[in-house]
């Protein structure tokens, strides 16, 4: 028993310094950085310049919709941050990584989303913050520089995110 048990406890600190590993050597933009400048269309239409977000707490999130962990992370983004964290001091992109507008549009359709979705179907955008792996968040403070960056979704994670997106939003 102790030794299945020393067994698991070796996999798990591999697997949390390999993951550690791969968002450090994936990531372009860490904790402390300027977000760059970038330009996208919604899907209403509507473009979103990063020029525009300067002053306000952002919450940039990179998805699919073929991910399964983006896919356990968008219902937490309607429930608990768009529909609960409103602010005209606060704005929040889930970005679309590497797909078509229609296949996007059917699956926000059908699970009802309601907050901006931005198509970014060459990556374009998401090569400026990373280069592989989603769901991936952003959190930018009001002074434009990167406050909180993860890849993958942790249920624990996501909670402390959300509570540093209410600081952020209470300086």
């Amino acid at each position: 028993m102790k030794t299945r048990f020393a067994i698991f406890v070796l996999l798990f600190i591999s697997v949390s310094i390999f993951a550690q590993e791969d968002f450090q050597s994936t990531t372009k933009i860490n904790v402390g950085d300027s977000f760059p400048e970038f330009l996208l269309t919604g899907l209403t239409g509507k473009n979103l310049s990063s020029k525009e977000l300067k002053g306000k707490v952002v919450l940039i999130n990179f998805w699919a919709t073929w991910c399964g962990p983006c896919k356990r992370e968008m219902p937490l983004m309607q429930s608990e941050v768009f529909d609960k964290i409103k602010n005209e001091n606060f704005v929040m992109a889930a970005i679309s990584r590497g797909e078509e507008t229609e296949i996007v549009k059917k699956f926000v359709d059908h699970n009802k989303y309601t907050f901006p979705i931005y198509i970014d179907k060459e990556a374009k955008v998401y090569s400026l913050f990373a280069t592989k792996f989603i769901p991936r968040n952003f959190v930018i403070g009001k002074d434009g520089k990167i406050k909180w960056a993860t890849m993958g979704y942790v249920e624990k994670e996501f909670k402390e995110m959300v509570e540093l997106i209410k600081k952020e939003l209470a300086k």
